[in-house]
């Protein structure tokens, strides 16, 4: 098995080519790794993925963690051992929740296919998440550290200023990456409506499912978002960055196959299994208590419009480093909110 070192803020790190073998989602993870490997190749052109000499690795570490950073002329996606576990733990508590058929209907024999389908879309968009931060150009803002992580370290605060920029570029990361995992279903398209909105539930659940773990296992405290200004955190609320993902995703659906019945019945559909999920799943009936919840205030539907916008203002900068030319998105001028005054879901 291939390794290397590399050097981050005057830290050695090895990166291995696979995950060792000992650990249980070694023999799922390293296949699918493969195979993400070589799809990555179709997330830009040919000649633009040579350029950006981009590569992925596991790190031996059981911190929860994925990193993108700049080296010696390549660039480096790198997922730690601690993040695929949490990964798969997610999966198997979300599975196997004694409330998980009020809402999901799953025969016991497509089961462990199904863990394996949801695992395959997770590590999918972490990856792409990752990519999105180096063909964005994200890496080369600050000249002194070409390195992004999603790892939260306690004591190591930054200013407004510099938390709201690492929203921004989380936004971004997010939704160029939540297309990558759009594109790859609606190349599944089936004309059975059943089997299509099945199909782009998955898409929802795992924006839930990484959104939470990396809220979970990172030391990020968000029990105070609606107290707190949203620039006391380095990446938004995990609702935010639901939401604004599963805006990315419909977008991309309904730009290749039409605004009709069956585009809003899907996404409908998909919206309805996250809600469902939080109300009977994890019986989550609060605002505090629900993330989609909190996105959909006053207050979580203008962090989100900021976000849009604020992108939009930044954009040109980064195009100066991108690899592609970034578009801007339409601004959000209006977005209803879907949560009543006691904080009850409407």
């Amino acid at each position: 098995m291939d390794k290397i070192k590399i050097r981050i803020d005057k830290e050695d790190i090895e990166l291995l080519e696979f995950m060792p073998t000992f650990y249980k989602v070694a023999e799922i993870t390293n296949l699918l790794l493969e195979k993400m490997k070589q799809g990555m190749k179709t997330w830009t052109s040919e000649e633009i993925y040579i350029k950006m000499q981009v590569s992925v690795w596991v790190v031996n570490d059981t911190r929860v963690n994925a990193f993108a950073t700049y080296y010696e002329g390549k660039n480096y996606i790198a997922l730690t051992v601690g993040l695929c576990d949490a990964f798969w733990n997610a999966i198997e508590d979300f599975v196997g929740n004694k409330n998980f058929s009020k809402v999901f209907y799953l025969t016991p024999e497509k089961e462990e296919d199904y863990k394996k389908v949801l695992y395959m879309y997770m590590l999918n968009f972490v990856l792409a998440h990752e990519f999105g931060h180096i063909v964005h150009g994200h890496l080369w803002t600050d000249s002194n550290r070409k390195w992004l992580e999603e790892l939260y370290v306690d004591g190591k605060m930054s200013s407004a200023q510099d938390n709201w920029i690492s929203q921004l570029r989380e936004y971004d990361a997010d939704s160029f990456a939540a297309m990558i995992n759009a594109n790859i279903m609606i190349k599944y398209w089936n004309e059975n409506i059943e089997v299509l909105k099945s199909t782009f539930d998955i898409l929802f659940i795992v924006l839930y499912l990484c959104f939470d773990v990396f809220a979970r296992k990172t030391n990020r405290d968000f029990s105070q978002y609606l107290e707190k200004e949203w620039d006391a955190y380095d990446h938004p609320y995990p609702g935010i960055r639901m939401y604004y993902s599963s805006i990315a995703l419909c977008n991309l659906v309904l730009g290749v196959k039409g605004e009709n019945e069956t585009t809003s019945e899907v996404i409908y559909h998909g919206f309805n299994a996250i809600i469902s999920y939080e109300r009977q799943v994890l019986e989550k009936e609060q605002i505090k208590e629900s993330y989609f919840a909190v996105a959909g205030t006053e207050k979580g539907v203008q962090h989100i419009m900021n976000l849009v916008n604020g992108w939009n203002e930044v954009v040109d900068k980064y195009n100066q480093h991108s690899y592609i030319q970034i578009s801007k998105t339409d601004k959000v001028e209006f977005m209803s909110y879907f949560i009543g005054e006691n904080g009850e879901f409407i």
